[in-house]
């Protein structure tokens, strides 16, 4: 009988001894672990998000939002329905929004594309003008909208189409590049001269 017990305590000590010694292996393997995040798949995912970008003085200038925001490591943020804003108080107010957008330099810069519009509100003589294009790049430090793909702009009851352009807001400067066609139409007032 003190055989058996003497063996019953020594299988008892044996399998705590492999309990511990495989919980301590575990451990080990576990804590080399580290998530190494994939390219493929975003760090976060944000919906219905709003960004403001203040100045030096804490005056906001301009707000991002997007239906959804999509962050990788590599600092690319993908959007869905993207709406920039220009809000300086100094400057008029231009929308532009797509139905996607990315930015592949932390948020420097963003591309819009698909169906991209880009509206300025009216201000003291300038009449309210809209441009619509496939894709964009907005520059939101220096309130700049650059696209090299067919632009068609409104402005007003005056139209014009090119390809290519570069919309400076601060400024309040439109150069179409190339192909270029554009009609005024008279203003109230005006005499026509072509008879």
């Amino acid at each position: 009988m003190r055989e058996r017990l003497t063996a019953i305590i020594a299988i008892v000590l044996l399998l705590i001894l492999i309990a511990a010694s495989y919980w301590y292996a575990m451990q080990a393997t576990f804590s080399n672990l580290r998530y190494v995040p994939s390219e493929d798949s975003p760090d976060f995912i944000a919906s219905d998000t709003t960004i403001i970008d203040f100045n030096e003085q804490g005056v906001a200038q301009t707000r991002l939002q997007a239906a959804e925001f999509m962050h990788y490591s590599n600092d690319t943020i993908l959007m869905v329905k993207p709406r920039a804003t220009t809000i300086s108080p100094d400057e008029p107010i231009t929308h532009a929004e797509a139905l996607k957008g990315r930015s592949t330099d932390a948020g420097e810069t963003f591309v819009f594309e698909g169906d991209v519009v880009v509206s300025r509100a009216a201000s003291g003589n300038t009449a309210a003008s809209r441009l619509e294009t496939q894709s964009m790049t907005v520059y939101p430090d220096t309130n700049r909208f650059v696209s090299d793909d067919v632009v068609e702009m409104f402005s007003g009851n005056d139209r014009a189409r090119g390809t290519g352009m570069v919309f400076d807001n601060l400024s309040r400067t439109v150069e179409l590049k190339s192909r270029v066609t554009t009609v005024i139409e008279p203003r109230s007032g005006s005499k026509n001269l072509l008879k």
